[in-house]
């Protein structure tokens, strides 16, 4: 059973551009389910056709089976991974997703102290992804300034996980 949800808040990120974040008031010791990912079940060829500012919310299970957490704005979805485009030196990872039959959840690694951010890791594929998308757009985006035009973002990722039995 996830932490109750009263014990964590979200309040602006330590991580630079990375917005708002996930934090706990309590103690979390590892091995603790944080909180659960929820969101929209859908299938990834419905993923594929939404639009790109909303595909950072999608965690795959399956091509058949994937959770859109873009409009349920649940605790889970505040959860930043430390491994970003801009790392901090002294802040890790201290979480992990993990999924339990078509559910995940996302669990501490370690200790997490009170007042201290919950850092899950999102997995390289997804880093790969938006690495890529930002070279893309500045190449685009230099592209359109010479032609006056404008272009589309190839876009979708999903998260790594650990599944348990």
């Amino acid at each position: 059973m996830p932490l109750q949800e009263k014990n964590l808040y979200v309040r602006k990120s330590k991580l630079p551009g990375a917005g708002k974040g996930l934090f706990t008031k309590v103690l979390i010791p590892r091995g603790t389910r944080i909180v659960e990912y929820r969101g929209t079940v859908m299938t990834w060829k419905e993923v594929e056709k939404m639009p790109d500012e909303r595909n950072g919310y999608v965690f795959f299970f399956t091509y058949k089976y994937v959770i859109d957490a873009w409009k349920h704005k649940g605790l889970a979805h505040f959860a930043n991974d430390a491994k970003g485009i801009e790392r901090v030196p002294g802040i890790r990872n201290n979480s992990e997703y993990v999924t339990e039959g078509k559910r995940c959840y996302i669990e501490a690694t370690r200790d997490i102290l009170p007042y201290s951010e919950v850092l899950v890791a999102y997995g390289a594929e997804y880093w790969q992804v938006i690495r890529y998308n930002i070279r893309f757009e500045e190449r685009k985006k230099l592209k359109d300034a010479r032609n006056g035009s404008a272009s589309k973002l190839p876009h979708h990722h999903a998260a790594k996980r650990r599944t348990t039995r």
